[in-house]
């Protein structure tokens, strides 16, 4: 192959390379990002929970009992859906990693082939060089 032709393919497998970590830091920031709303829900939960043991400390309304059991209810019904979402996630982020890893190999491979193939160029022209020297060597040698 050529020289053109193989800084094409390094440059496709590096721009394979950048597109795959791009793609990762994006799946880890979404991670990320429910991870920190399922830490809110939490940190909201609690507060709801130890408002409902308060309040059933002292005498209030059957309503607002309810009112905080239902709203605790709710918390817990959306703390399920983000722990699917931060599940879904997490398969994205190591879907994308593997990816990473594939386009590193490629890259790697691509950065052996070419050095396998400037190496073959270069020894290649060294006995091309030799041939040259050993035939104007030989014709010298008969010129005289």
């Amino acid at each position: 192959m050529t020289t053109k032709a193989w800084s094409i393919i390094d440059q496709l497998a590096q721009d394979k390379l950048h597109e795959a970590r791009e793609n990762v830091y994006l799946a880890n920031q979404a991670l990320q990002k429910v991870a920190a709303q399922k830490l809110q829900l939490f940190e909201m939960l609690n507060d709801y929970q130890s408002r409902l043991n308060k309040s059933q400390e002292t005498k209030h309304s059957i309503d607002e009992h309810v009112s905080y059991r239902h709203f605790i209810k709710q918390v817990q019904d959306l703390i399920e859906v983000i722990e699917k979402e931060e599940h879904q996630a997490e398969l994205r982020l190591q879907s994308e990693e593997d990816k990473l890893i594939n386009a590193l190999k490629e890259k790697k491979k691509t950065e052996f082939l070419i050095e396998r193939e400037s190496s073959l160029t270069i020894k290649r022209n060294q006995v091309l060089e030799q041939k040259r020297f050993d035939e104007l060597g030989i014709s010298r040698f008969n010129h005289r």
